[in-house]
Protein backbone atom coordinates (compact mmCIF):
# COMPACT_ATOMS: atom_id res chain seq x y z
CA UNK A 1 0.00 0.00 0.00
CA UNK A 2 2.93 2.47 0.84
CA UNK A 3 4.57 1.86 -2.61
CA UNK A 4 0.97 2.65 -4.19
CA UNK A 5 0.70 5.55 -2.42
CA UNK A 6 4.25 6.28 -3.41
CA UNK A 7 4.13 5.83 -6.81
CA UNK A 8 0.80 8.24 -6.83
CA UNK A 9 3.06 10.74 -5.15
CA UNK A 10 5.62 10.77 -7.62
CA UNK A 11 3.33 10.46 -10.61
CA UNK A 12 1.86 14.06 -9.30
CA UNK A 13 5.20 15.47 -9.37
CA UNK A 14 6.02 14.23 -12.50
CA UNK A 15 2.65 15.77 -13.96
CA UNK A 16 3.33 18.95 -12.53
CA UNK A 17 6.63 19.08 -13.94
CA UNK A 18 5.59 17.65 -17.27
CA UNK A 19 2.95 20.58 -17.54
CA UNK A 20 5.37 23.17 -16.94
CA UNK A 21 7.76 21.76 -19.60
CA UNK A 22 5.10 22.14 -21.74
CA UNK A 23 3.90 25.44 -20.63
CA UNK A 24 7.30 26.66 -21.01
CA UNK A 25 7.98 25.32 -24.65
CA UNK A 26 4.98 27.52 -25.39
CA UNK A 27 6.36 30.73 -23.36
CA UNK A 28 9.65 30.21 -25.63
CA UNK A 29 7.41 31.42 -28.61
CA UNK A 30 7.05 34.57 -27.34
CA UNK A 31 10.15 36.71 -28.43
CA UNK A 32 9.97 35.21 -31.65
CA UNK A 33 5.97 36.55 -31.92
CA UNK A 34 7.33 39.94 -30.29
CA UNK A 35 10.04 40.10 -33.05
CA UNK A 36 7.76 39.17 -35.88
CA UNK A 37 5.63 41.98 -34.60
CA UNK A 38 8.50 44.67 -36.25
CA UNK A 39 7.60 42.48 -39.81
CA UNK A 40 8.20 38.98 -41.11
CA UNK A 41 11.21 40.76 -43.41
CA UNK A 42 14.19 43.01 -41.80
CA UNK A 43 16.01 43.71 -44.80
CA UNK A 44 15.25 47.18 -45.55
CA UNK A 45 16.56 47.52 -42.38
CA UNK A 46 20.37 48.50 -41.83
CA UNK A 47 22.26 45.14 -40.84
CA UNK A 48 23.78 47.41 -37.33
CA UNK A 49 20.09 47.10 -36.38
CA UNK A 50 19.64 45.10 -32.91
CA UNK A 51 16.28 43.71 -34.11
CA UNK A 52 18.12 41.21 -36.67
CA UNK A 53 20.08 39.88 -33.59
CA UNK A 54 16.74 39.56 -31.84
CA UNK A 55 15.51 37.78 -34.52
CA UNK A 56 18.35 35.76 -34.46
CA UNK A 57 17.96 35.36 -30.97
CA UNK A 58 14.64 34.59 -31.25
CA UNK A 59 14.93 31.80 -33.96
CA UNK A 60 17.86 30.09 -31.82
CA UNK A 61 15.47 30.02 -28.39
CA UNK A 62 12.91 28.10 -30.14
CA UNK A 63 15.09 26.04 -31.91
CA UNK A 64 15.04 23.16 -29.62
CA UNK A 65 11.64 23.12 -29.17
CA UNK A 66 11.86 19.49 -30.32
CA UNK A 67 13.39 18.10 -27.62
CA UNK A 68 11.17 19.69 -25.27
CA UNK A 69 8.65 18.03 -26.57
CA UNK A 70 10.08 14.71 -26.47
CA UNK A 71 11.23 14.86 -23.08
CA UNK A 72 7.82 15.87 -22.45
CA UNK A 73 6.77 12.58 -24.14
CA UNK A 74 9.04 10.46 -22.34
CA UNK A 75 7.70 11.69 -19.00
CA UNK A 76 4.23 11.04 -20.02
CA UNK A 77 5.15 7.36 -20.62
CA UNK A 78 6.95 7.13 -17.55
CA UNK A 79 3.61 8.43 -15.90
CA UNK A 80 1.54 5.48 -17.92
CA UNK A 81 3.57 3.14 -16.19
CA UNK A 82 3.38 4.20 -13.17
CA UNK A 83 -0.61 4.91 -12.82
CA UNK A 84 -1.93 3.85 -15.65
CA UNK A 85 -2.64 7.27 -17.52
CA UNK A 86 -0.67 9.93 -18.85
CA UNK A 87 -1.48 12.73 -16.68
CA UNK A 88 -1.33 15.63 -18.80
CA UNK A 89 -3.70 17.60 -17.14
CA UNK A 90 -1.82 16.94 -13.69
CA UNK A 91 -5.21 18.85 -11.77
CA UNK A 92 -6.99 16.06 -12.62
CA UNK A 93 -7.36 12.82 -10.17
CA UNK A 94 -4.86 10.34 -10.61
CA UNK A 95 -6.55 6.52 -11.73
CA UNK A 96 -7.81 4.71 -9.45
CA UNK A 97 -8.13 7.45 -6.63
CA UNK A 98 -11.80 8.86 -6.88
CA UNK A 99 -13.90 11.19 -5.19
CA UNK A 100 -14.02 9.50 -1.28
CA UNK A 101 -11.01 7.24 -2.05
CA UNK A 102 -8.07 6.64 0.03
CA UNK A 103 -4.65 6.33 -1.83
CA UNK A 104 -3.88 3.93 1.27
CA UNK A 105 -6.66 1.30 -0.17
Amino acid sequence: MKQKRLSIVFSQLLAWSNFALLMAAGFKFLPLLYSLHHGLDLQYLPSTDPRHMERAWALDLVSDTGFLLLVWFFISQINLVLVGDRRLRPWRRAPGIGPGKRISE
